[in-house]
C-alpha cells in the first residue's frame, strides 16, 4: 500500500521534529506500507521547513520518504490541503490513500495501524473520531467539551449522521474518493474546509469507518484556531447543506 500523509504547518518547528520521528518509527512497524510524508509549510518564520528538510536526510529510508511543499504565504488550512491534494494527483506514482493530520501532536501516529486495517477491509473513508465510544478529548475543560459536542451534534443533525466528528482533522481518503469530491469547488478555506470536505466524503464514500481517538492538546506553540470558529461554523453548516441540495 502507498500512503501519502499531508501535514500542514505554520510555526511548528518543535512539534514537527517529534511528529516526523514518531512517523519514522511507525514506518518501521508497518514495513509493508510506503509512507510518503508531505509537510505543507506556509513559510513559517520559525524554520519549520528547514527542520523537516533536515530530518528528511536522517529519517528517509526504503519505505519512508519525507518531502516539504513550500508555500509562499499563509493562506489557511483549507488552501494548504487543496494544494496538498493537487500535488497527490500530479504524482507519477499515485498513493492509494491520503491521510491528513495536524502537526501539533494532537493526532497520534499510534492510530495509523487502525486506519490501515480499515482500508485493507474495504473502507475508502476513515475518520479519526472523538465522538464515538472510545474517543475523547481528555485535556479539554467541561465547557469546551460541551461546546464542541454541541457543535458536532448540530452538524450531524443538518449534514447527516454517517459520521460523528465533522470538525476533526485526522482522516484518511482513498485517492479515488478524492477525485470524486471536486475539491477545487470547496470555497471555505478556514476550518470550515474540514466540514465541507468530510461532508462530501461521507456522501460519496462506498464504506466509511470511524476509529476512536484521544485528541490531546498541544504542548509546544500556539493554537491556530480563531476564537470565532464555532460561530462561523454555526452559520456555515446550513450553507454547505443547501449548496449540496442545489447541485443535486
Amino acid at each position: 500500500m502507498n500512503l501519502a500523509i499531508l501535514i500542514p504547518t505554520f510555526n511548528e518547528s518543535e512539534n514537527i521534529d517529534v511528529l516526523l520521528r514518531e512517523l519514522a518509527e511507525m514506518a518501521k512497524l508497518e514495513s509493508g506500507v510506503n509512507f510518503n510524508v508531505f509537510v505543507i509549510d506556509d513559510s513559517s518564520p520559525d524554520g519549520t521547513a528547514a527542520v523537516a528538510n533536515s530530518l528528511a536526510t536522517i529519517l528517509n529510508r526504503k519505505n519512508l520518504s519525507i518531502s516539504v511543499i513550500d508555500r509562499v504565504k499563509k493562506e489557511g488550512l483549507g488552501k494548504a490541503y487543496i494544494d496538498g491534494f493537487r500535488s497527490m494527483l500530479q504524482l507519477s506514482s499515485h498513493p492509494d490513500f491520503v491521510l491528513q493530520m495536524d502537526a501539533d501532536l494532537s493526532h497520534s501516529p499510534k492510530y495509523i495501524p487502525e486506519f490501515l486495517a480499515a482500508a485493507r477491509h474495504g473502507a475508502d473513508f476513515v475518520v479519526g473520531s472523538r465522538y464515538i465510544p472510545g474517543g475523547s478529548s481528555p485535556d479539554w475543560s467541561w465547557h469546551r467539551k460541551l461546546l464542541s459536542r454541541g457543535g458536532n451534534f448540530y452538524a450531524c443533525s443538518i449534514l447527516g449522521r454517517r459520521i460523528h466528528d465533522y470538525t476533526g482533522g485526522f482522516n484518511m481518503y482513498s485517492l479515488d474518493l478524492i477525485k470524486s469530491m471536486d475539491i477545487d469547488s470547496i470555497d471555505y478555506f478556514g476550518y470550515g474546509f474540514l466540514i465541507d470536505l468530510k461532508f462530501r466524503a461521507a456522501r460519496f464514500a462506498k464504506r466509511v469507518v470511524e476509529v476512536p481517538i484521544h485528541f490531546v492538546d498541544r504542548e509546544f506553540g500556539q493554537s491556530k484556531m480563531p476564537a470565532n470558529t464555532t460561530f462561523k461554523n454555526f452559520l456555515l453548516v446550513p450553507k454547505i447543506r443547501l449548496k449540496s441540495i442545489i447541485k443535486s
